[in-house]
């Protein structure tokens, strides 16, 4: 398919629940939908059309437009193309419908979009907090513009986020937060029955350092790659 192809036949398929389309670059395709619409969209591009989930990012327009945004990033490989599915998002009303239960790689995206934004997750399977601290105070969204890049919050230890509960039957192997084979601080809960490995729960970021906040706010284009390569030891 060519960008046309996909905005036609796009079109074709969702009439008038796709509000806007462009070409931003000539490979890639922006298609802007309702956020009532963004599932039913993402589920046939992810499921019908079998593109890639590349990443999903929250960004806040709201000295601009008034309003949040949410980019799904999709990859038509064979056919060369990007494909972003964009959900405006009103600031008086900040929540989208998860389309995780459909494509199970948004799981983090959208939860991060969540925690830094604020921008409520409807429908998710586990919309618990992922990112930020566990005492990091409710209510409080650091990648907000006007959350200073410099403030220090208050500690809220009551707020840690609950671990999932092992299935009936099976034991909790405990693996972390430190532990000889980890690169970084990362908590698991691992469940057993007997041998068998039946299911796992994961609490990490420990070492997140908020270079989004930084990179947002202080940084230039030339300053974020830099910063980005030397804590990530690329």
């Amino acid at each position: 398919m060519t960008t046309t192809e996909v905005i036609q036949k796009l079109r074709e398929k969702f009439l008038s629940k796709i509000v806007a389309a462009a070409t931003p670059v000539p490979d890639m395709v922006m298609i802007t939908v309702a956020r009532e619409d963004a599932v039913e969209v993402a589920d046939f591009v992810f499921n019908d059309w079998r593109a890639r989930f590349i990443i999903a990012a929250g960004t806040d327009y709201r000295e601009i437009t008034g309003e949040y945004l949410v980019d799904y990033n999709f990859s038509l490989a064979a056919d060369h193309i990007f494909l972003t599915l964009r959900v405006r998002v009103p600031a008086t009303d900040p929540w989208i419908y998860a389309i995780t239960p459909r494509v199970p790689a948004a799981n983090w995206a959208e939860r991060e979009i969540q925690d830094l934004l604020g921008i409520r997750l409807v429908g998710h399977p586990d919309p618990r907090r992922l990112v930020l601290s566990d005492d990091w105070p409710e209510g409080l969204h650091p990648l907000r513009r006007d959350v200073p890049y410099d403030s220090w919050p208050d500690h809220n230890e009551v707020r840690k986020p609950p671990m999932a509960e092992p299935p009936q039957g099976a034991s909790v192997v405990p693996i972390g937060p430190f532990f000889p084979v980890l690169e970084e601080p990362a908590y698991f809960r691992v469940f057993v029955e007997g041998e068998k490995v039946v299911g796992c729960d994961y609490r990490g970021f420990y070492n997140h350092r908020g270079i989004e906040k930084l990179a947002d706010s202080q940084l230039n284009y030339n300053q974020v790659p830099f910063l980005a390569e030397r804590i990530c030891g690329i």
